[in-house]
């Protein structure tokens, strides 16, 4: 059988298409979306009364940029996410934040200058990049962060056993939430969360991001929260 091919991928209209829905989408169809976000911001190792530079990079509508800001108070936020959708959605949701916040379009991996940071996070978006540009990006990030600073991913990856990914699949179906107006479940979950990686996206397995984050330089790291093949890494300078 021939493989199945599919349409050249362009990410930017792809996420700008799926903006306005993006947030209703989401927690519909992964079971535990909030406590991903909500470990991501556990892991900051500072006190909410201090003064934070924070970088996001992929903020998508602005929810755990929400959540940094609410969290620390004092806290300053930059994002960088290639869809200008996205970042429209974001700006509207966090106005009340005001000068704390901004947002700009631009490559996930395109950190900007010599400004360091006491803080970088990233939810469900660096699984987006090819494996080279990772790698780099990580490198980029250690160098980026102040000493003591603070990475969070929060990411999907592959199963280190290819054998549990189908298994992985169903269970997420069955988990995911009835849909409001229909009661009927959500339909392309395995294909939107689980398995779209196999035709436009580039995860790993967690392994390898944590060997990657090591050779980057982080010496503390730790998976302190896993959901089938999402997980939470904090990796500390």
């Amino acid at each position: 059988m021939a493989p199945v091919r599919h349409p050249p991928r362009n990410p930017r209209r792809e996420f700008d298409r799926e903006a306005r829905h993006y947030d209703r989408t989401a927690s519909a169809t992964m079971p535990r979306y909030a406590e991903l976000h909500r470990m991501l911001a556990w892991g900051v190792p500072h006190l909410p009364t201090r003064p934070l530079r924070i970088l996001e990079l992929g903020p998508g509508t602005g929810t755990l940029t929400e959540l940094l800001l609410e969290s620390f108070p004092h806290a300053q936020v930059e994002g960088v996410d290639l869809s200008p959708a996205m970042v429209t959605l974001a700006r509207r949701k966090l106005a009340r934040f005001r000068a704390r916040v901004t947002l700009r379009v631009g490559e996930l991996d395109a950190l900007p200058g010599e400004t360091k940071y006491d803080v970088i996070v990233s939810c469900l978006a660096i699984h987006h990049l090819v494996e080279e540009r990772k790698r780099r990006l990580f490198r980029r990030v250690y160098e980026a962060l102040t000493p003591g600073g603070y990475f969070g991913d929060g990411d999907d990856h592959l199963p280190e056993d290819s054998r549990f990914d189908e298994r992985f699949s169903a269970l997420a179906s069955s988990l995911s939430r009835p849909q409001p107006r229909t009661g009927r479940r959500e339909r392309d979950v395995l294909q939107k969360v689980w398995h779209a990686h196999e035709y436009f996206d580039h995860p790993v397995p967690l392994s390898q991001e944590v060997q990657w984050l090591r050779e980057a330089g982080f010496v503390h790291l730790d998976t302190p929260w896993r959901f089938f093949n999402q997980a939470v890494v904090w990796a500390y300078r």
